[in-house]
């Protein structure tokens, strides 16, 4: 795939603007079912066709464009996909806090510090074991939200490998063309010419 043309048509950039797109329509979903993987596909598509709109205005570069969306769709969208379904489970489940974090959870984890606090007080345990009570008195309120926002720091992360990978599999499409989408040589299209003259 040629370098040549402005980042937003490259698939790393489309991918990232896709990715930015489908993220705010999924959240619309209170499932991740196949209605809505349908609407995020149908999304993507139509974002495509759009930006590939706009690529017809700067360049006449059918084969680029269709190689371009290609890569996009048969690789980062799928991908994307799947992340996003793990990510909506997660965050249904409420990123796995117990209780889904709620006001009980988050009480019973400051109780569990005064409770632990008693017992080392009460106990020969070593001393470095002596701030844990008040760490998770004043902190185990705040669990759940430290879950979730790990969950989301991890899906962050894995949205941008995905874009940094796009970058990889575009100069490997390019480096492994099929060989019928390749410019013959001059002196081959000369040598053509040359035998129709005959």
């Amino acid at each position: 795939m040629s370098s040549v043309y402005p980042s937003q048509y490259q698939p790393s950039e489309l991918t990232a603007h896709l990715v930015s797109l489908l993220e705010r329509r999924r959240l619309a979903f209170d499932g991740f079912d196949e209605t809505c993987e349908a609407a995020l596909r149908a999304a993507a598509q139509e974002a495509l066709d759009e930006a590939g709109k706009q690529f017809k205005e700067l360049a006449d570069d059918a084969a680029y464009w269709a190689r371009t969306t290609e890569v996009v769709l048969e690789v980062a969208l799928p991908r994307y996909l799947r992340l996003a379904k793990e990510q909506h489970a997660l965050e249904k489940r409420g990123y796995g806090a117990w209780r889904g974090g709620d006001l009980l959870s988050r009480a019973a984890f400051a109780v569990a510090g005064l409770v632990i606090g008693f017992v080392v007080l009460r106990t020969a345990l070593p001393d470095w074991l002596e701030p844990l009570p008040i760490a998770l008195f004043i902190g185990g309120p705040f669990i759940p939200d430290a879950q979730a926002f790990f969950a989301k720091r991890r899906y962050a992360k894995q949205l941008l490998a995905l874009v940094e990978d796009m970058k990889a599999e575009a100069a490997d499409r390019r480096a492994y063309q099929p060989l019928g989408l390749e410019e013959p040589p001059a002196s081959a299209q000369s040598e053509r010419k040359g035998d129709r003259i005959h």
